[in-house]
């Protein structure tokens, strides 16, 4: 699927701003004008298909471990820590040392997913003229998944940069101008984001049951209840994660949203990430295929070579202290001694507690991974949290309950003091987000959005500083390094573009 992607979008790889100058210089792959392309319904397929490998490129990687799933949304935070196999990348995020030459400060792959949700965008009204079978929930259909794409790429962007270049219309020509200033972060938000987002949900077909690799009506009203969230602005955020209850699931019913029951029993809770067509508790997952795509290694358990990334070792020692927790075991490799610190089990089909070895087992590269984008679980979590900050806190306890009790723990007590106030509360969700949600690229944001990450980080990163002979500062107070610096390349590509401070 990758290949064939690239070579019917081989203008989409000339980069726009910030993009690589290497590409502008080679001679694409097809000589056919992209206007003369969507010409039938199976080239709005193709389009469809190139955007969703572009992310998958993005998220899960080429097959070499470099996928920025784990990176963006954890390697920051207190999930996990440098291996004693590091790489440059993990050893500067886990120190709170970027530089503007680590890999995952780099917003090229961003941009190419928005390129490509561009090109199809402009060109997919068009195919109708052609082809009388494309009908009109056909292509709205398609155009809602493009403007929910597009929305997404920019809700990662200005998550980890901040102030971004905006692109609405495609890269076609060497002819036109790649050097665009940025835009202020809330601009995005407020004039692309959360419209591209509205107008996807306007036109995505409602209450169809989904294929869950693909952004359908219950996903884009994730995202938009995530941007609201990321704003501080939990009454709309509300009103979207309601949408999501909604919308249908996998199964074809209802996700309901109002009880444990909606859930995926405790049982078989890891169908979300092994199977997640066979659960209504998935909302959207990133597809893979080992035959197709070969090795879908991932920095955080199996790669071909050895794992540059960790589990934090206090949260790996005190998490699995809690034998009642069923996630434990279903998420981490809890076995002792050398080599199982470092392995995340949750996305793999296994019999025991660790990846089998010796004569006979299966090849550890060649597990299909599927990568978590949204699930109901989430949502719940969301939701309780946007309950207590609206002075909901009886509400925000039971759908914090519904989590806990599904993972084998103790319901709380409202008078509880883990609970007992709205401080209180917000401390515990994000702790119960960080079990439950371990390892789906959620950890780090959550901790920007909610102003935890001086809380959380300064003792962590002291003790990590500390072990690693670097000066013992926690994250320090410069609040500025909270985004990524832009990647050097970038800026040389982009004259415009300034260094994200204090960087440089």
């Amino acid at each position: 699927m990758k290949r064939t992607a690239h070579i019917l979008f081989y203008l989409s790889t000339l980069i726009i701003a910030g993009g690589c100058k290497k590409f502008l210089t080679e001679e694409p792959l097809s000589q056919v004008p992209v206007e003369n392309y969507f010409t039938k319904q199976k080239d709005i397929n193709a389009a469809i298909t190139g955007m969703y490998a572009s992310l998958q490129d993005e998220m899960t990687g080429d097959g070499s471990g470099n996928g920025n799933y784990f990176y963006w949304g954890e390697g920051r935070s207190d999930n996990f820590d440098r291996s004693q196999y590091p790489n440059s990348a993990i050893t500067e995020l886990s120190l709170n040392q970027l530089t503007s030459g680590n890999f995952t400060s780099d917003w090229s792959g961003l941009y190419r997913t928005i390129n490509r949700a561009n090109l199809a965008i402009k060109n997919i009204p068009l195919v109708q003229k052609y082809d009388i079978n494309v009908t009109n929930v056909f292509r709205d259909n398609s155009l809602a998944q493009c403007y929910a794409m597009r929305a997404l790429c920019y809700f990662y962007i200005v998550r980890i940069w901040g102030d971004a270049v905006i692109r609405t219309e495609p890269y076609e020509s060497i002819a036109e101008n790649a050097s665009v200033p940025r835009e202020s972060k809330d601009k995005i938000i407020n004039e692309l984001i959360i419209p591209d987002l509205q107008k996807a949900y306007g036109l995505i077909q409602k209450n169809q049951k989904p294929i869950v690799w693909n952004i359908g009506e219950a996903t884009i009203a994730a995202i938009l209840s995530d941007v609201y969230m990321w704003q501080k602005d939990y009454a709309n955020a509300i009103t979207w994660m309601k949408n999501v209850f909604i919308a249908q699931g996998p199964k074809g019913t209802k996700y309901n949203g109002a009880s444990g029951a909606d859930l995926e029993p405790t049982s078989t809770w890891k169908n979300l990430f092994i199977n997640p067509t066979a659960t209504n508790e998935a909302i959207w997952s990133i597809h893979w295929d080992q035959l197709v795509n070969e090795c879908a290694c991932l920095p955080v358990s199996i790669s071909n070579n050895n794992n540059p990334i960790r589990i934090d070792s206090l949260l790996h020692s005190n998490w699995k202290a809690n034998p009642t927790d069923t996630r434990v075991a279903k998420s981490i490799d809890t076995l002792l001694g050398l080599g199982h610190i470092d392995k995340v089990t949750k996305y793999y089909n296994l019999a025991g507690l660790s990846f089998p070895t010796g004569s006979g087992a299966p090849d550890q590269r060649s597990y299909n991974v599927y990568l978590t984008m949204y699930r109901l679980g989430d949502i719940y979590l969301s939701y309780a949290e946007a309950l207590n900050k609206t002075g909901d806190r009886s509400n925000a306890l039971k759908y914090l309950n519904f989590i806990r009790v599904r993972a084998g723990l103790p319901a709380y007590l409202i008078t509880d003091p883990a609970v007992a106030a709205e401080a209180d509360m917000e401390d515990t969700i994000l702790k119960e987000r960080q079990l439950e949600l371990f390892a789906e690229g959620k950890r780090w944001f959550d901790l920007v959005r909610t102003d935890h990450v001086k809380k959380v980080m300064d003792t962590v990163l002291i003790v990590r500083q500390q072990r690693y002979g670097a000066p013992a500062v926690g994250f320090g107070d410069d609040m500025r390094k909270l985004v990524w610096p832009i990647h050097r390349q970038v800026i040389e590509d982009n004259k415009t573009i300034e260094q994200n401070l204090p960087y440089n």
